[in-house]
């Protein structure tokens, strides 16, 4: 059923008139001092509203200190320390907020608007203190740089004092006006004399300040223009704990806490690889491979309903060459296993588990941990490898990917990790592949070219040739040539080929394969290596693999993540306008598909505020609202399209994301400012009164 305004309305009001009701009554108090004092007044500015509900639901101190420990690890940015460089930094700011703000006796600095400040941001870079001058209030501006993702990478905040003997309050460019930091009756209800007033006092840098705390946002002293944008900014440091940016960083520390509080086996015991396969319209994914280097009898165990199988998890992390995150993904591969024989396979076989993870072209690091859930121990291991752009060279070739014997198959409603043009192959690896003597060596790879028509593909004539064997001195490798049809690539310059090589005729030992591919007509050339090893019929080692991996139906919502993390790639490694192509293009894929509208109104955010608001709110003209979203994104997006003179979409925004969101003084102040806007004073009115009312 669609619910119009007035009803959403209606339903806001009824939330509002239980809002005392539900607030009334706090369930902290029920808590011992210890904890009450640790939930209120020591991490109250840095606690999301779900952790805070979640530690009052707790039932025993126990499970208190448990959550506690719990939520320092996952704000620690190095858990492998000792050490927690975040806690030890918190707990000197709120020393100092109560030290230097509020009473010292009290020690109650921190409920102070400076002291909320200091906790949450920190000291300023630069601080301007002006005593009362003529005809205004004292004032303290700070100057940040740099502080948060969430927030601009400049900003002031300002604070003024309503009377000598009251503390220093937080000033709202919007919400207050500079007739709140002037002392004339004359000034009190106009607010272009106020900023006059300013000006003349204490000059043209604190009178723009009164207007937007965003340094380079464009002011006018001849008309009272308040920027809403600081408002907005201001909004998000209060509400820095519930942000998604906050609330993603603690997630991905909490699963590292995960990773890190198993116990590992030490050595390197695992052997990592990544193999990077091109799809349409230039899709980019790298299927990843991790196997043990010797049997896990141990994998093989009674699972929760009594029968024999494994259960594996593996916490996969994506970083930039410079250790930044880029994306995290857990993996469960579990299953049972019947019968003796194939308990006895899986317990002296070697073990792998595969994956894929789209990426756009970059550089980056893999770390993948693997944990035994039936034994809770693990391994880990960490690779460096390049996902190549195609579009910057005119031919190129993947490595080589030597496969099992298992026919290769198609899976059209499934994606799977190592599959190349929709044929997917079951992995022995991209490189140290060991084989039985007489085994053949089965290798696919892809070559890739620039996009052309069908009649300039039938044109061209591709050589390839392999050279396997010992290259050492009086070594004789073998070769072999073959031409491929350039008929064979498809539009967008993908070619599948691969070939099958006999080792009958080599003895136990090292050898290396190396192919070449040889456009005829511009002589140009790419090629690839694998170094494989022959073991001897009488050798005991274990070299037949087993390999687990999950499957993803493919449907829209799959396609939109692959691009959605494609473009969270893209702009980790600094390619901007890659990254918003392939947000852009999850959309396409999915136009529902929130996340991708939250990263890219968090994106536009961090730029340059004109071109930020522009792109902003285009995006909601893009993209009909069919769901909700967080309180950021709203919000963002209905002030862009408010400072755009689009008021009746910033209306629409508002008034759809209404009816989800739980009653915020954030939120109705922003539905008041664009009210206000629209000449709607007594609905901004109503507003501002709901927000001071929570």
């Amino acid at each position: 059923m669609k619910l119009t305004f007035s009803r959403i309305l209606s339903l806001a009001l009824v939330l509002i008139f239980l809002a005392p009701c539900v607030h009334a009554v706090d369930r902290s108090k029920k808590l011992t001092p210890q904890y009450r004092h640790w939930i209120n007044e020591e991490v109250n500015y840095i606690i999301s509203s779900e952790e805070k509900k979640q530690f009052l639901n707790l039932q025993t101190d126990a499970e208190r200190d448990h959550f506690i420990e719990h939520f320092w690890q996952a704000l620690n940015p190095t858990p492998q320390a000792q050490s927690n460089p975040y806690k030890q930094e918190h707990y000197r700011r709120l020393a100092y907020a109560n030290e230097h703000y509020g009473s010292l006796e009290a020690q109650d600095g921190w409920r102070t608007d400076q002291g909320h400040m200091y906790i949450v941001l920190g000291a300023p870079k630069q601080m301007e203190t002006y005593p009362a001058a003529r005809n205004v209030r004292p004032i303290e501006i700070w100057f940040y740089q740099g502080q948060n993702r969430a927030l601009p990478p400049y900003f002031n905040l300002l604070f003024y004092k309503r009377s000598i003997t009251e503390p220093f309050t937080l000033y709202s460019p919007y919400q207050d006006g500079p007739a709140r930091l002037t002392s004339t009756l004359e000034d009190l209800n106009d607010q272009k004399r106020a900023i006059k007033t300013l000006r003349n006092s204490l000059g043209d840098a604190v009178a723009k300040t009164a207007l937007s705390l965003i340094p380079g946002e464009a002011v006018s002293f001849d008309d009272y223009t308040p920027s809403l944008t600081s408002d907005m900014m201001l909004g998000t440091i209060e509400g820095l704990a519930d942000n998604p940016l906050t609330r993603s960083l603690k997630a991905e520390r909490r699963s590292n806490e995960q990773t890190i509080s198993t116990l590992y086996y030490g050595g390197d015991t695992t052997q990592l690889e990544t193999t990077i396969f091109r799809d349409t319209a230039d899709r980019m994914t790298a299927s990843y491979l991790i196997r043990y280097r010797d049997p896990q009898a141990e994998l093989i165990g009674p699972l929760p309903n009594g029968h024999q199988g494994y259960s594996v998890t593996a916490q996969i992390t994506v970083l930039t060459p410079a250790g930044k995150p880029v994306y995290r993904d857990v993996e469960q591969f579990g299953g049972e296993v019947a019968g003796d024989v194939q308990i006895e396979n899986a317990r002296t076989k070697l073990f792998g588990a595969e994956g894929r993870l789209p990426l756009a072209p970059g550089k980056y690091q893999l770390l993948i941990s693997l944990t035994n859930n039936l034994t809770k121990a693990g391994t880990r291991k960490q690779a460096q490898f390049t996902v190549p752009d195609p579009k910057s060279v005119s031919w190129g070739m993947s490595k080589l990917l030597a496969f099992s014997p298992q026919p290769p198959s198609k899976h059209p409603d499934r994606e799977l990790p190592f599959t190349i043009a929709g044929v997917r192959f079951v992995p022995r690896g991209s490189d140290n592949i060991s084989l039985h003597h007489g085994e053949p060596l089965r290798i696919a790879f892809q070559l890739w070219s620039g996009a052309s028509d069908a009649a300039t593909r039938a044109e061209r004539k591709i050589s390839v040739h392999y050279a396997y064997g010992s290259f050492g001195e009086g070594a004789h490798p073998l070769d072999e040539t073959e031409e491929v049809n350039g008929a064979d690539f498809d539009a967008d310059g993908n070619l599948l080929t691969g070939r099958t090589f006999p080792t009958v005729d080599l003895a136990p030992g090292n050898y290396r394969m190396v192919v070449t591919a040889i456009d005829e007509k511009t002589q140009e050339k790419a090629y690839s290596t694998m170094n494989f090893r022959i073991v001897d019929d009488a050798d005991t080692e274990a070299i037949d693999l087993w390999t687990a991996f999950n499957t993803v139906p493919v449907n829209p919502r799959a396609t939109a993540t692959d691009d959605y993390k494609r473009g969270i790639s893209a702009i980790a490694s600094g390619n901007s306008a890659a990254g918003t192509y392939w947000l852009q293009q999850s959309l396409k894929d999915d136009p529902t598909f929130s996340q991708a509208i939250t990263k890219l109104v968090t994106f536009y955010s961090t730029g340059g505020q004109e071109t930020g608001d522009k792109e902003i709110a285009a995006l909601s003209h893009q993209y009909a609202l069919t769901q909700e979203l967080d309180e950021f994104t709203a919000i963002r997006m209905a002030l862009a399209n408010a400072k755009s003179g689009d008021l009746a979409e910033a209306k629409h925004i508002l008034d759809f994301e209404l009816g989800f969101q739980a009653p915020d003084p954030k939120f109705y102040r922003a539905i008041a400012d664009v009210y206000q806007q629209m000449g709607n004073t007594a609905g901004a009115t109503e507003f501002r009164k709901r927000a001071a009312a929570l």
